[in-house]
């Protein structure tokens, strides 16, 4: 993968040197038939992951800065990055996926020349000579309620994580407030524990209906990953505090109680990771920083330094006493 991502690259420079710095890629002739090919069925209008069209110049606007191949997320995110959960096209087995050598020269390319962007819509006529892709196959009814219901995923997340959170508040002013505010952090405890498990359910067939093929993967370096075992992790463990708590408020025990409280911060903690990394797979690694600059540093005026001076080797240089 890294060895193709890299001979995409050496090839874009050298048509680059060849070219004598002219722009020699056309969107229409060569990038508008890589996003219809590879990633109109996805990201298209009948179809639109994650909110974002190939087929769309704001859409697209928001993924490629022209000119500037390292702040576009279209190619640092999607097309040259080694993780697979990542990788657009997605792989369809190991070892698999990503956009051919030629391809990311072409892209690449076509973000350092401007990103000239003129899509134009097919006049391809029905029944015409272009092949048509093979159709999957028929999905079944279960199959079908298990992917329709993983989209309320997004929706469902919050509410468990706000419950977790309030529990954790909740039980910190009860340490001044007496037991009505423990009873209520309990109640918010198993309340939230319990609506979490159907919120992983629903993730899992999200994340199939989003392309990210291998449900089972245990990769850390994988954005997906550390956000589905993550959040399975948190579900399980706010479920074991559950007695804990329980028997915490029956034995009026304070140490029992700190133990929950304890616990209470390690779900609030592992819930905000969960969501920032929920937030990472909806827009991009790093957007918290992008935005940030974006917002508050593009517009600073840049740093004035002074000019050095280069020193004459051919005046000669004043003795000191």
């Amino acid at each position: 993968m890294h060895f193709r991502i890299l001979l995409g690259v050496l090839l874009s420079q050298l048509i680059s040197a060849a070219a004598c710095a002219q722009t020699i890629v056309d969107f229409g002739r060569d990038v508008q038939p890589i996003l219809e090919s590879q990633c109109l069925k996805c990201h298209g209008p009948e179809k639109a992951k994650n909110d974002f069209r190939v087929d769309d110049a704001l859409s697209m606007s928001f993924y490629v800065e022209p000119g500037d191949l390292e702040s576009s997320s279209l190619w640092t995110d999607y097309l040259a990055t080694e993780d697979t959960s990542m990788m657009m096209p997605p792989p369809a087995h190991e070892g698999d996926g990503g956009l051919p050598t030629a391809d990311l020269a072409i892209m690449k390319l076509w973000i350092e020349e401007g990103a000239n962007y003129e899509w134009v819509e097919s006049t391809a006529a029905p029944g015409s000579a272009a092949q048509a892709p093979e159709e999957a196959p028929p999905l079944s009814m279960a199959a079908k309620i298990w992917l329709f219901q993983g989209l309320f995923h997004p929706a469902s997340t919050h509410f468990p994580i706000a419950l977790l959170s309030i529990s954790m508040a909740f039980l910190a002013l009860s340490f001044f407030a007496g037991k009505p505010l423990e009873s209520a952090a309990f109640h918010c405890l198993w309340v939230g524990a319990l609506t979490a498990i159907p919120a992983c359910l629903m993730g899992w067939a999200y994340a199939t209906d989003q392309g990210y093929v291998d449900p089972f993967s245990l990769d850390p370096s994988s954005g997906i990953d550390r956000h589905r075992w993550l959040g399975i992790g948190v579900t399980l463990f706010s479920l074991a505090l559950v007695p804990i708590a329980h028997s915490a408020i029956k034995k009026e025990s304070f140490r029992r109680k700190l133990v929950w409280f304890a616990g209470c911060c390690v779900l609030a903690v592992g819930a905000s990771f969960v969501g920032f990394q929920g937030g990472e797979l909806t827009y991009g690694e790093g957007h918290y920083a992008k935005e940030y600059e974006r917002l508050f540093l593009a517009d600073q005026p840049p740093v004035e330094t002074e000019p050095v001076h280069a020193v004459d080797a051919t005046q000669p240089v004043a003795k000191q006493d």
